[in-house]
């Protein structure tokens, strides 16, 4: 998309009415303010700028434009915020030339054009569509879902794409077709399978799941596209572009486990549900659905395999600091069952769900030969789900019920919990101060000084002209003008939460402070380009007394002494005072 359009958007729509429709904004003088949308805070730490057109929150530290907003909330890439943005500006997006598409725009063209063809395909097929509503999804649904058909031939799909001008290649790459072994020949992935497109969050056709239509030894009952470009297992939630404002109205994800379970809770109005695609919870997909809501309720099929998968599932969703509940199924069913049988079930199944450490203690204990069995599973399978939980609260309230559950003391559970959680303490801990000194590597203070002056900068320009332009003069004698275009000059990211900071805390003070104040940010910085400076000159100074080298030796004194006036207050302060 073209810098114009970005533009465009920007000048049609402001900050303050993007954000509004998805918090409420308060007046804090030039600024707003609001509850985070990203955490569950109760005191306003989310502050947007309309001047700068920025936002930024001080709890998740996250901050940006419109459009790193709209990534955020939405769950979308760059392209995905401009589509949004620009539908609600009146800004039409200029289509680029198919020829001139680049290789990812390209077979999301391919995608789509696939998904139209199931779609017809299911149509001109009386056979499909019966089975289709036999399974109690609506002629609505199917059409909101694209819901289609792959027919069963070998090259079906393959033969018509290629008479829309796409190469075999495109389709390779988009996960359509796949070669035989050993062969050059090719044929297509799907055949003979009910058709589920799955959707990017932005709503864009990425992969599909096919159901069989035959059951036969060896063919799988799901076959999902293969991990291409666009289709990542670990970061795609089938249902999910439905199912965010779902997910925000209703305060919690419903997940479920296939198409069919996904499609008729949405249809029975649940649209908050959401299913992984052939692969487990993954920290982005938890991600995805805490942005909207911190509270989970797993619906998964009640057999033996459901119950593996809530097992799963549990451990990295408690460590992500979600509240996870289950939603107790009939043997042998799962929602889509329940829904076609009765679609006013599932909301009370659902309105009865339990915490999942709850669910799990009473499952164990009808499976459980006897009393010494089932406190040894409570031991496996319980206490790490307790060693998960954050909350330090929480997992106490739980060591409780589970205290409770196995005729055991409070003290007991705790210290089963201590023990098997002190080996996975020692590894974060090793793993945090190893990363703790990377940061430190990468954010020494020098970059630290140099975040906050650049904030401090953009600040005083617009408040404070004259004393921006005796800081940039300042900056320019400590460093040479070059790097003061390198480091401070347009161009050079300014993080949105230091600029809220330094704005905030100028507001509050007077004049002649601030002024003592920037004299002191000048002078630290001084130092410490004068320490790296004196460090470089002593080594070089060893280097040259060794080969008696005189006169650079003088030069690199000269030097020393220059980068020495740097730690004088005095010379920071006449600066400012010119």
């Amino acid at each position: 998309m073209s810098r114009n359009t970005v533009e465009q958007v920007k000048e049609k729509l402001s900050i303050v009415d993007v954000v509004g429709t998805y918090v409420e904004l308060i007046r804090a003088g030039k600024n707003y303010k609001a509850k985070s949308p990203f955490t569950n805070e109760k005191t306003p730490s989310f502050y947007v700028s309309p001047d700068r057109g920025m936002y930024y929150c001080f709890s998740s530290q996250k901050g940006g434009d419109m459009f790193t907003f709209i990534q955020e909330m939405e769950g979308v890439d760059f392209k995905g915020a401009l589509k949004i943005l620009a539908e609600q500006a009146q800004v039409t997006l200029v289509q680029e030339d198919p020829k001139q598409r680049d290789d990812r725009e390209m077979q999301y063209a391919l995608l789509e054009e696939a998904t139209q063809y199931f779609f017809k395909n299911r149509e001109d097929a009386p056979v499909i569509q019966a089975y289709i509503e036999s399974r109690g999804v609506h002629k609505q649904t199917v059409h909101a879902w694209r819901i289609g058909y792959a027919k069963d031939e070998w090259r079906a799909l393959k033969h018509y794409m290629l008479s829309k001008g796409f190469t075999e290649e495109h389709m390779y790459k988009a996960g359509l077709i796949k070669h035989a072994d050993g062969g050059k020949e090719s044929y297509d992935v799907f055949r003979d399978r009910v058709m589920f497109p799955i959707m990017d969050p932005s709503g864009r056709v990425v992969a599909f799941s096919g159901r069989a239509m035959k059951k036969e030894d060896g063919i799988p009952k799901y076959v999902n596209s293969p991990e291409t470009e666009l289709f990542q297992k670990s970061e795609i939630l089938y249902g999910y572009d439905k199912a965010k404002q779902g997910i925000r109205h209703y305060d919690f994800s419903l997940i479920v486990e296939g198409q069919f379970d996904v499609v008729l809770t949405h249809q029975v109005g649940y649209t908050n549900a959401v299913a992984v695609s052939g692969t487990a919870f993954t920290k982005h997909h938890m991600m995805l659905l805490s942005r909207f809501s911190p509270n989970v309720v797993l619906a998964l099929d009640a057999d033996r395999a459901g119950i593996s998968a809530v097992k799963r599932s549990a451990v990295p969703l408690l460590q992500h600091g979600m509240n996870v509940k289950v939603a107790h199924m009939p043997d042998g069913q799962d929602p889509a069952d329940v829904v076609r049988n009765d679609a006013q079930a599932l909301k009370q199944i659902v309105g009865k769900s339990v915490h999942v450490i709850e669910f799990l203690l009473s499952l164990l204990k009808e499976n459980a030969k006897d009393t010494r069995a089932y406190k040894l599973q409570v031991r496996e399978e319980i206490i790490p789900l307790l060693v998960a939980i954050d909350n330090r609260i929480d997992r106490e309230h739980f060591e409780g019920v589970v205290a409770q559950a196995i005729e055991s003391t409070k003290e007991g559970v705790h210290y089963e919990v201590e023990r098997m959680g002190e080996s996975k303490h020692t590894q974060e801990k090793t793993s945090h101060i190893e990363v703790s000194e990377q940061k430190d590597v990468r954010h020494s203070k020098r970059h630290g000084l140099e975040t906050h002056i650049r904030a401090l900068l953009q600040v005083l320009e617009v408040m404070y002209p004259l004393m921006y332009v005796k800081a940039t003069t300042i900056l320019k004698e400590i460093i040479s003008e070059e790097e003061y275009v390198a480091v401070f000059g347009v161009g050079c990211v300014v993080e949105p939460g230091e600029v809220f900071r330094v704005e905030h805390h100028i507001e509050a003070i007077r004049e002649k402070q601030i002024a003592e104040e920037l004299g002191d940010i000048l002078t630290t910085y001084a130092h410490t380009i004068a320490r790296e400076q004196l460090g470089v000159l002593r080594v070089e100074l060893q280097r040259v007394e060794h080969n008696l080298a005189e006169g650079e030796v003088m030069t690199l004194l000269t030097k020393a002494k220059e980068a020495e006036q740097l730690f004088q207050k005095k010379f920071i302060i006449e600066l400012l005072q010119k």
